[in-house]
């Protein structure tokens, strides 16, 4: 029975996608969950709400083990927000006659999107309230269900919850229909179901990574449109409810504790042009959101989020809600690297398997072999013979007698077949030698000795056939001598007279028993020269066999490696493939920090796997004992590395590669960095969050040093940063956050806003019609009167020009260009009134000139600004102006009276502030 023992901790969290962008998140948070734990933790649910059914989508992940996965949502994880008859909702339906927009374009049906309208998003929502606020009922249920920490057999872990409460996400884009149109309804039923323990975030994707695609052309307006009303509830003054399904929604609280917003450009300068990599970003921030590093970074984000919320601050009357993250993951992959290594003691093991460098001595093997020459065989059974009782009865007696002899010779034979193949089992021995020659020489020097004893096998079996051939001929010799003499009736001449008994009279039997005897001795000899021969006639087609057997091994192991050096070529990565996924050794560095390849391990552990196993199975056994093995850990590797010269190829990769981390992870937005530099009015925090295996270990090389230069080279860097243990030998996490700043400083927010201007008339970026016209614009919006001041004077000044449109010179984005107002000078005062940003970088411009006319040219200053007077004096006296560009004209005029009074009561010498003295000398 399998027992689970690993514990991990989370939150007990609850992941809502909202539309699109909303579902391609959830998918890549899935992604990680599973990369991470081989599974989805128990204490993390997953939603979706969207207006489009098609859920079937899917990302491919690898496991912890190496296994490939298909990650998808499951059904009971989507819920579809269809509205048929969606252009009779309007009318029929109170509470959404109640807030539909006039302007909002109407579709007959919402199928499959809301078609980048804001308010049909809220449509859908509303047309499916009660199973909307069930089905986020019944997920936080789920959620906070006790047996979510029960330990199964069916999980790998055991799984404990670091609190009771739950921390929840909404994540979506702001610029299309749903997302945009739902996210603010979403998280206020989500309040309304929380309790105040519990936590809620906001991910947001804006609009940036939409524009310049076809059909888009709404996606700007529609997240000014969205940022203006999540900024009015984020500072939410007063409590108020709305109807939602026969409900009442109470809003008591801003809608998110925290609201995240991604952009394609983070402030690491990195741009991203695919939205799916952006999708990915969000996914990763929800995976680090339930605290998988451990407690220590769930505790730093906590505590990060506590303090950012209480000190947001207020710049320029603006309250600055909203924060951003970057995240990126460094993934240890020695695989490559243990592929080389384990490529490199392949080559050099099959070299000295395939190579002959000392002789195999085969005289031991010679040695055995021939003692089948003179080993010892069983005796012959004993026969006593009777002899015949007369002449007449030789030839019977003879003929029976050569039966039993044959019979005899046939079981001495086979008793002799028998003990040479139990005594002198010749493959056997063989085989002895061959394993016992295997464990210090090669196959080549095995095959050199095999051919070596080839000659030696020929000539032992033509030794053993002529002793063969010999017993044979003198049994045969001896046979038909006795015939010949049984034939002829004649006494045996010279050489035969101890066969026969010549003193017994002519009349007496010829046959005695020693003549019979003799016959016996000479059939037994010939019987186990044959047995001998025949042992031996195997021996040379054996050593063929075996010397065939091993030139296919050699073959097979050529081939193994070939096809096992091509796996380098085919596994090798040329450059990291995931947009916030690094590895490291760098894929396209070659030769990363092997050290020294030393294949006589491996040669050993071959020799002590026998040649009978590589003969049986050669690819199994290479296999098993050549295949790459993780020898090494990160931290190992990165310090051998730190040892390297600083123009190595290897330590300079690496170092990029550090260095693109810290650039992968920085917060993912971008703003104007100047209207939240005072300190006087807020401050931004930023924590970076390192997670590492063990940070106890002060000597990691990510601690300190080099390395740890690369991610913080400065005394601010060294404190935001926040080392966490996260027990994962094979990843390091770079988490960075940054907060708080306002909505009116987000990079790109004025091409939001004038492009929101521009649509509003004809269509609706909201989702209630009473906030068209109440919303408070997301610019700090300075007083008239300033405006009319700054307008002034930089027109004197020449700053705003008028040729043929009033157009004043912008260096704020690091480029000077032309920022066209209007044509006419009522229309040109509107649009600078709506310029935050123009009226402050005028405004510095104008102080700074009119402090060193001041200084410089005080009397002619008074003189132009007279004249000016006098000709917006006589221009409104002329009435040649509409009714706008005369209210501009007075304004003007006033602002030339104030400054002339203040100039002509200026005096300079009253800024003198000499001081006299005395001095005794």
């Amino acid at each position: 029975m399998r027992i689970l023992e690993e514990t991990r901790q989370l939150k007990r969290t609850v992941l809502i996608g909202l539309g699109g962008t909303g579902k391609n998140a959830l998918l890549h948070a899935k992604r990680k969950y599973i990369e991470t734990f081989g599974e989805i933790p128990p204490l993390v649910k997953f939603l979706l709400v969207d207006t489009t059914s098609a859920h079937t989508n899917g990302l491919s992940a690898m496991g912890p083990g190496g296994e490939k996965l298909l990650v998808r949502l499951n059904p009971s994880e989507v819920l579809f927000i269809e509205a048929r008859g969606a252009s009779l909702l309007p009318q029929v339906h109170d509470e959404v006659r109640e807030w539909f927009p006039p302007k909002a374009e109407l579709k007959a049906n919402i199928l499959s999107g809301a078609g980048q309208v804001r308010a049909l998003g809220r449509l859908a929502l509303f047309a499916n309230a009660r199973i909307v606020y069930d089905s986020l009922r019944a997920l936080l249920s789920e959620a906070r269900d006790y047996q979510a920490e029960r330990p199964s057999r069916e999980r790998k872990f055991v799984y404990e919850s670091y609190t009771p409460h739950l921390t929840v996400c909404v994540v979506g884009s702001l610029a299309g229909g749903t997302g945009s149109g739902i996210f603010l309804d979403v998280a206020l039923i989500l309040r309304d179901l929380l309790k105040d323990e519990d936590q809620l975030f906001g991910y947001l994707l804006l609009p940036d990574i939409y524009t310049n695609r076809p059909g888009t052309q709404n996606v700007e307006a529609n997240a000014y449109g969205a940022l203006k009303e999540l900024d009015r509830l984020m500072s939410l003054q007063e409590t108020f409810s709305y109807p939602f399904g026969g409900r009442s929604i109470e809003v008591r609280k801003k809608p998110f504790d925290m609201v995240f917003l991604v952009n394609r450009q983070n402030r690491g300068g990195k741009t991203f042009n695919s939205i799916d990599d952006l999708a990915e970003l969000l996914g990763m921030g929800l995976f680090l959101v339930s605290g998988p590093l451990g407690k220590e970074q769930a505790d730093v984000f906590d505590n990060i989020v506590m303090q950012l919320t209480e000190q947001q601050g207020s710049y320029y009357g603006k309250t600055a809600h909203y924060a951003s993250f970057g995240a990126a993951e460094l993934r240890f992959e020695p695989h490559g690297l243990e592929l080389e290594r384990a490529i490199q003691i392949a080559k050099q093991t099959v070299d000295r398997l395939t190579q002959s460098t000392q002789p195999w001595g085969i005289t031991g093997l010679e040695l055995e072999l021939r003692k089948i020459k003179d080993h010892p065989l069983p005796p012959a059974p004993e026969k006593r013979f009777n002899p015949p009782p007369s002449r007449s009865e030789d030839r019977r007696v003879w003929n029976e007698a050569l039966a039993e002899i044959g019979t005899l010779k046939e079981g001495v034979l086979e008793q002799a077949r028998q003990a040479i193949s139990s005594d002198w089992p010749v493959e056997d021995l063989l085989d002895r030698a061959l394993e016992e020659a295997f464990k210090t020489h090669s196959l080549a020097e095995l095959q050199e000795g095999l051919r070596e004893l080839q000659p030696r096998a020929d000539a032992l079996l033509k030794e053993l056939k002529a002793e063969y051939d010999r017993e044979s001929h003198k049994e045969e010799e001896k046979r038909q001598k006795v015939e010949e003499h049984l034939a002829t009736g004649m006494t045996p001449g010279s050489g035969f007279g101890r066969l026969f008994n010549r003193s017994e009279p002519q009349e007496g039997p010829r046959i005695n028993r020693s003549i019979l005897e003799v016959q016996l001795d000479l059939a037994v000899d010939a019987a186990q020269a044959q047995a001998r021969y025949e042992a031996a006639k195997f021996l040379p087609k054996l050593l063929q066999a075996k010397l065939e057997k091993l030139e296919e091994l050699v073959r097979s192991i050529r081939e193994w490696t070939e096809r096992f050096t091509e796996r380098k070529t085919q596994e090798a990565g040329v450059q990291d493939a995931n947009p916030f996924t690094l590895t490291l050794p760098p894929p396209y560095v070659e030769g990363a920090a092997l050290g020294r390849v030393d294949y006589r391990e491996a040669l050993e552990v071959l020799r002590k796997r026998g040649l009978r196993d590589l003969l049986e199975k050669p690819h199994a056994v290479l296999d098993e004992v050549l295949m790459p093995t993780e020898r090494t850990s990160l931290r190992v590797w990165l310090e051998e590395v730190k040892k390297k010269e600083p123009h190595d190829p290897l330590r300079m990769a690496t170092e990029r590669t550090l260095r693109e981390l810290d650039a992968l992870s920085a917060p993912a937005w971008e703003y104007q960095d100047a209207w939240v530099s005072n300190p006087k009015v807020g401050q931004r925090e930023q924590v970076h969050i390192l997670g590492l295996e063990d940070t106890s270990d002060k000597n990691h090389p990510l601690l300190h040093g080099e390395f740890q230069d690369i991610f913080a080279g400065n005394i601010h860097a060294k404190q935001k940063l926040q080392p966490v243990s996260t027990r994962d030998p094979k990843r390091v996490y770079f988490y960075k956050i940054e907060a708080s700043i306002p909505a009116f400083t987000l990079w790109g927010l004025e091409m939001y806003r004038e492009k929101y201007q521009s649509l509003s008339a004809s269509r609706s970026f909201h989702v209630r019609r009473d906030w068209e016209a109440s919303l408070e614009d997301l610019l700090p919006l300075p007083d008239p009167e300033e405006v009319a001041k700054i307008w002034t004077k930089a027109r004197f000044f020449g700053l705003i020009r008028h040729n043929p449109e009033y157009a004043y010179k912008s260096d704020r984005e690091g480029v000077e260009r032309w920022r066209t107002l209007g044509a006419a000078p009522g229309k040109a005062f509107a649009s600078f009134c709506d310029d935050f940003f123009g009226f402050k970088e005028l405004e510095g411009k104008v102080s700074k000139l009119e402090a060193e006319a001041r200084r410089k040219c005080l009397p002619e200053l008074k003189d132009r600004v007279r004249e000016a007077l006098e000709d917006r004096t006589r221009r409104l006296q002329a009435n040649s102006w509409g009714e706008q560009d005369q209210k501009v004209l007075e304004r003007e005029k006033e602002v030339l009276e104030r400054w002339l009074k203040e100039l002509e009561e200026y005096d300079p010498s009253l800024s003198d502030d000499s001081f006299p003295g005395f001095s005794a000398t």
